[in-house]
């Protein structure tokens, strides 16, 4: 249950200008976004660095879903979104499934475990050892490293938000619209 009233759009300028943007970003603005609303520019600063992570930054769709399923895996509204978003990404539900239990599926290899093994150890409290910095440095660019680093602090703070705003779930026909606007978007 959303813990604060919604913003009313009619009343409120600033947050309707910010939704225009989100609509020309993401094609919607989900009801995690909109719980933000009683901050717009709050929203519209948080929403430019979701928007560099989820389409500019230098990760392939798999790489990018396997981050995010990794910080969001304790979030039921993050995984509502980002596991179909993971499976259209090339990731199977098994491996998802794996992501979600905090650890590497068996089938990673390479970049994928390294990179699972780095986001687990991101999101930890120790934060990431330096032989789990080394591994992944000897298969990413610093672009890739600090993209990775980038879109799992992003979600660690959209998960922390949606939560503790009490977010109400998207609809089944927001997420479909959601997966085929990701498509579109990662296809180029």
């Amino acid at each position: 249950m959303t813990r604060l009233a919604p913003v009313d759009e009619k009343k409120n300028p600033e947050f309707t200008a910010v939704l225009a943007e989100l609509t020309q970003s993401r094609g919607k603005a989900s009801n995690a976004l909109r719980s933000m609303g009683h901050a717009p520019e709050g929203l519209r600063r948080l929403a430019a660095v979701g928007d560099y992570a989820r389409y500019h930054s230098s990760l392939s769709a798999r790489i990018r879903e396997i981050v995010i399923v990794i910080t969001g895996r304790e979030s039921s509204y993050a995984m509502g979104h980002h596991g179909p978003l993971a499976v259209q990404a090339g990731v199977t539900q098994d491996e998802v499934d794996a992501l979600c239990r905090g650890t590497v599926p068996v089938s990673f290899r390479g970049v994928d475990a390294a990179v699972a093994r780095y986001v687990l150890e991101f999101t930890s409290k120790s934060s990431v050892s330096d032989a789990g910095f080394e591994e992944l440095k000897a298969l990413m660019t610093p672009r890739e490293i600090t993209d990775v680093s980038i879109t799992s602090a992003y979600y660690v703070a959209f998960a922390m938000i949606a939560t503790a705003m009490g977010v109400t779930h998207d609809s089944e026909d927001y997420v479909k619209a959601e997966l085929d606007w990701q498509r579109k978007k990662d296809q180029g």
